[in-house]
């Protein structure tokens, strides 16, 4: 008896984890997709199942996280942040420009952020989720409310959606500011199938390198917004959302750049690793970028897949970022680092490294600056 019961439960857990599983990549070989699976280049890769049961059975007790008492929203975005060159020439400004336009960004939480800026609204990552788990009563709880409601986001034009670990896409959400805003998306090679499964069309799959434009009506006082050149990056991760799909899809990071606001970066979620100054030399200023702090600790298990705090800052002086925004902190308790122990790690690495808080800054949930 007790083994049927062993059984059973071994195969809906099999069946389970199936359901969940996202579909498979199917392409060209590459240097980072050997025709079955993808993998980072540096050889750094994901821990195994024997790795995980270690760090498990060995963790020490920690400060459990304390759930945010008492919280209040963020206001309400206004709907777009207009250009300054609603009567200027476009040609007098470009990237490099010390004349660029108004810059707004919001931090919604986690890795979600709303970007505003020459008429553009730009989502990343955006989760919603109670728990960033397949089973809502189950797996890792939201500590903090998401900063901003669902229902006042402005108008949404386009989502860069890194890659499909469940703290990074929550589908049920996804689809609700779809239906609402018909966004384009653009994401990692592999994703666009899971999300057409859901009814999810305007997504354009990219791999590392390539880039995609996205051009815009005009403003309502009459001037042209400035086209959009999204392109794919390297990150240094892994992917999966069930039992079977594990690196059957691409992680990445993104640039977004316009002639008339320069260079944005969102680092998704990553590993420290070299090529990040390869960024830099190829893109040169960053006017602001979204790195990631948490989820660092125990270091030998997390380290090929998400970088300390102090790894964040040499993120932020290898791709030669103005301003950063630390994301991926403090939301979820995916790791052994305690509540607060990412952003004290990052104030700290900050001294020693002489940039200035200003430069490297933190957003509570909700709360927005302006660039």
């Amino acid at each position: 008896m007790f083994l049927t019961i062993i059984l059973l439960f071994t195969a809906l857990a099999i069946l389970f984890g199936a359901s969940i599983s996202a579909p498979r990549y199917k392409g060209p070989t590459s240097d980072h997709f050997d025709g079955k699976q993808f993998f980072n280049p540096s050889g750094q890769n994901s821990k195994g199942f024997s790795d995980l049961l270690k760090w498990q059975t060995s963790k020490k007790e920690k400060t459990p996280w304390s759930a945010v008492q008492n919280f209040e929203f963020g206001e309400k975005p206004t709907a777009q942040i207009a250009s300054k060159m609603t009567k200027e020439d476009p040609s007098v400004q470009n990237a490099f420009s010390t004349n660029l336009s108004d810059l707004r960004v919001t931090f919604v939480g986690h890795s979600t952020v709303l970007l505003q800026f020459d008429g553009w609204n730009v989502l990343t990552d955006p989760v919603w989720y109670a728990r960033c788990s397949p089973l809502q009563w189950a797996g890792p709880k939201r500590i903090v409310p998401a900063g901003i409601r669902l229902e006042d986001l402005p108008p949404i034009d386009l989502i860069l959606q890194s890659h499909n670990h469940w703290d990074h896409l929550d589908i049920e959400n996804l689809k609700k500011i779809y239906e609402k805003h018909k966004p384009q998306i653009v994401t990692s090679l592999g994703i666009s199938p899971f999300l057409k499964q859901h009814g999810i069309e305007e997504s354009v799959d990219l791999d590392w390198n390539a880039s995609f434009s996205l051009k815009k009506g005009v403003y309502t006082e009459g001037a042209s917004f400035s086209d959009l050149t999204v392109t794919c990056l390297p990150a240094q991760h892994f992917s999966g959302r069930g039992a079977f799909d594990r690196n059957a899809t691409l992680w990445s990071s993104f640039m977004v750049s316009s002639p008339t606001s320069g260079n944005i970066y969102f680092g998704g979620d990553s590993g420290y690793a070299p090529f990040f100054k390869t960024i830099g030399a190829q893109f040169g200023r960053i006017r602001l970028a979204l790195i990631p702090i948490g989820a660092f600790k125990p270091q030998w298990f997390m380290s090929p897949i998400h970088c300390t705090p102090a790894e964040a800052v040499q993120i932020h002086l290898d791709i030669n970022a103005e301003k950063t925004l630390a994301i991926h902190h403090s939301t979820f308790p995916l790791a052994d680092d305690g509540q607060q122990e990412p952003v004290e790690e990052l104030k700290k690495a900050l001294v020693l490294r002489g940039v200035a808080e200003a430069d490297f800054f933190i957003l509570k949930e909700g709360k927005f600056r302006d660039l």
